[in-house]
């Protein structure tokens, strides 16, 4: 990474500052026959109706929702902020008996006033990596200290609102164990959506990373000072939709605040980002047009989003949701050498912004899926801590403390949040840069805050 005059540096962020807003790029292809594939439901097919149209698709023999409850506010809220990005309230939900769904896409696609009718995504595993006096762990976890190992977050503690004072951090995660001594922030937090009791090893383990009380034993958090909040996937006890609980949480958060998307999809035969699906993608991209910091894992099936086959979903230069996109890189004391990608690990390509670690994460752990090596006494999974929590899941979760520590600064300095996408450029251009040797697989550099702080955010 070659070093910017300060003259440069102010330049092209000023620049980026004024152009700071999603980019959805030409409507989607309408594909010559909808094809069934596993990561997709075969019941409910979503339509999105052409831009300007109104009134609501219909079908007998089925049930016919909107995908977002609360339409109007969205497009208000679109027009307001980025008149570019796609209406939200043109989404709707059709749901029909199983195996109809194809044929139920086909026919709705024939219609000009549609733009386009898909399957609708089906639940996922989060992208995370399963493999008496409680001690302090704090000294062991690493990934807060200064770089190039950890991410410089203990410094910026040193800095007004650097444990995340001021602002909210919501991790879109499908549970937790409630009652854990190292999460008692958690267990106050407001939440949004169904809490369906799923992966609650995982919610752990990623709330650990962001909100573990400074207290002197357990963990520490990245922001412990942040107020936390949770969305679950979940609409109700049978719809689980990414794109509608994205589009609650905007609806709850405020500029400077930070979304942590826990979810990845599965397309094209693995684990891939959750924007594959239009409709998350628009609901992120009107998140970011509001202010939002987003972060998203790019997925744990080692795809290259530069791949044909994605006919240039992930190319930046025709479309851009704002996601702070995170890949999966190898942590510093392995055999291999820090900031590379991890083979068999998280998705790489031009899209992915920046990467943390994929293994070897000292987090709250739990009662199940093995994450309680590092102190489970009593078989207690209210003192369960792991050393093993990882993924793109935790490459995310430090990715979105990093975030929220540097959105709390630059609110406390500057008295107004920083720009989504100007925090993107940030902790993409200051970084600890993956080696040149590993460039077929770029996963982007490893955040430096303490360095972001210095080259950006001083008054």
């Amino acid at each position: 990474m070659r070093f910017v005059p300060c003259a440069l540096l102010w330049f092209g962020m000023a620049g980026l500052a004024q152009a700071a807003t999603p980019r959805r790029g030409p409507p989607p292809t309408k594909p010559a026959e909808t094809v069934w594939e596993e990561g997709l439901r075969d019941d409910v097919v979503i339509v999105k109706l052409q831009e300007g149209v109104r009134g609501a698709p219909t079908m007998d023999g089925a049930f016919v929702r909107p995908v977002f409850a609360d339409g109007a506010a969205l497009r208000a809220l679109r027009d307001e902020r980025a008149p570019g990005l796609a209406d939200l309230s043109l989404y709707y939900r059709i749901e029909v008996a199983p195996g109809w769904g194809p044929a139920v896409a086909d026919a709705f696609n024939a219609e000009p006033w549609v733009e386009l009718a898909t399957l609708a995504p089906d639940a996922q595993p989060p992208p995370g990596d399963l493999p008496p006096e409680t001690p302090d762990f704090s000294a062991q976890q690493v990934y807060p200290d200064a770089a190039p190992d950890g991410f410089g977050v203990t410094w910026a503690r040193t800095w007004p609102g650097g444990a995340g004072a001021g602002v909210t951090v919501a991790d879109l995660e499908y549970g937790w164990t409630a009652g854990h001594e190292d999460l008692s922030a958690a267990d106050s937090a407001e939440t949004w959506g169904f809490d369906s009791g799923l992966y609650e090893y995982h919610g752990n383990g990623v709330l650990g990373i962001l909100f573990a009380g400074d207290n002197g034993y357990g963990v520490t958090g990245l922001v412990p000072e942040a107020t936390p909040m949770v969305i679950f996937p979940f609409v109700d006890a049978e719809t689980y939709d990414i794109a509608a609980a994205i589009a609650g949480a905007t609806a709850l958060l405020d500029p400077g605040d930070v979304l942590l998307i826990e979810q990845q999809a599965y397309s094209r035969g693995a684990y891939c980002p959750v924007e594959v699906d239009p409709a998350v993608f628009d609901a992120i991209s009107l998140a970011v047009a509001k202010g939002i910091i987003v972060i998203e894992p790019g997925g744990n099936g080692a795809q290259n989003l530069d791949d044909p086959k994605w006919g240039g979903w992930f190319d930046r230069a025709v479309r851009d949701s704002g996601a702070v996109m995170v890949g999966g890189g190898i942590p510093p004391g392995r055999d291999d050498p820090a900031r590379t990608w991890y083979p068999y690990g998280g998705s790489y390509g031009a899209r992915v912004d920046v990467q943390g670690w994929f293994s070897d994460t000292i987090t709250v752990g739990s009662g199940s899926a093995g994450l309680n090596d590092l102190f489970f006494p009593d078989s207690d999974p209210n003192q369960a801590y792991t050393s093993r929590f990882g993924g793109t899941s935790g490459a995310s979760a430090q990715l979105a403390g990093v975030a929220g520590a540097l959105s709390a600064i630059y609110l406390h300095l500057h008295g107004a949040p920083p720009d989504p996408l100007l925090v993107r450029a940030w902790l993409r251009d200051f970084g600890t840069p993956q080696p040149s040797y590993d460039a077929a697989t770029p996963i982007g550099p490893q955040p430096d805050l303490a360095r972001t702080l210095r080259m950006g955010v001083l008054p």
